[in-house]
């Protein structure tokens, strides 16, 4: 028996991880999930068996320490696919918005891939969902350079994100040069972080594929009416990156399948 595929989405529970979510499960794949409230767990996945679908909801935050080892233990058999999809954005700037932000999209982020490196099978892609907003180009250089500099280890881009937080902390401002965006900080870290990943499985026999994705700004609950793009474009920016072969691209950032600015 041809062996079935599985795929693991966080922030599976509303806009483009519910529709990635969907859209997996229409090509086949066994869908584990996570959201935030059991109910909603339980009634997508009654909605997805209703139209022949597999899904199943973890109910838990990205943010909660056990969060990566529960999801591993969601797919003993293994998975083919990470969408590491799950992040918040807030109004306003102080430190409680960079810490809630940070926590979410940075810390959770990088645990759940930590987590479920161990378990992908050959050929397993991890896609993480990012931002155009993480666009290096327009940081001063030195900044820019330290992301490059980096994201060959974990701890250099902490060190990085720490040194945001602890400006923060110290005047309620971004240290000089940095960006005064929690949610921009969080997806540069996460691009350093897909860089710096790629690198560290390169060699890995089961040939992983490690990518960041902008889907673009679409119109979901956080995104808002007013975005540009519909849901559809940026679940196909995102799926992109699950079809990644074997072989093919690995540590970059795309957008629409193409490479996109740094």
């Amino acid at each position: 028996m041809e062996r079935r595929h599985v795929a693991v989405v966080t922030g599976a529970n509303r806009g483009l991880g519910r529709a990635v979510a969907k859209a997996l499960a229409e090509r086949g794949y066994r869908v584990v999930g996570t959201v935030r409230d059991p109910a909603t767990g339980a009634a997508m996945r009654d909605r997805f068996a209703a139209d022949g679908l597999s899904f199943d909801a973890v109910a838990v935050d990205v943010t909660a320490p056990d969060a990566g080892a529960r999801l591993a233990a969601a797919v003993p058999e293994g998975l083919d696919v990470l969408v590491n999809n799950a992040a918040v954005t807030f109004d306003g700037f102080d430190l409680g918005v960079v810490d809630r932000t940070l926590a979410a999209n940075w810390y959770g982020a990088a645990a759940v891939v930590e987590a479920l490196l161990p378990a992908l099978r050959e050929g397993g892609r991890v896609v993480n969902v990012s931002s155009g907003m993480a666009d290096e180009a327009s940081l001063p250089a030195a900044l820019r350079a330290h992301f490059h500099d980096a994201a060959p280890e974990r701890a250099g881009i902490d060190a990085l994100v720490s040194a945001f937080r602890d400006g923060v902390a110290a005047s309620g401002e971004p240290p000089e040069g940095w960006p005064r965006s929690a949610y921009r900080v969080s997806k540069l870290a996460l691009n350093a972080f897909t860089r710096h990943v790629a690198r560290a499985v390169a060699d890995d026999p089961r040939g992983l594929r490690v990518n960041a994705v902008c889907p673009g700004w679409c119109r979901t609950g956080m995104g808002g009416p007013a975005a540009p793009r519909s849901v559809a474009q940026g679940t196909a920016s995102i799926l992109w990156g699950t079809e990644v072969p074997v072989g093919g691209p690995s540590g970059g950032f795309f957008r629409d399948g193409r490479a996109a600015q740094w």
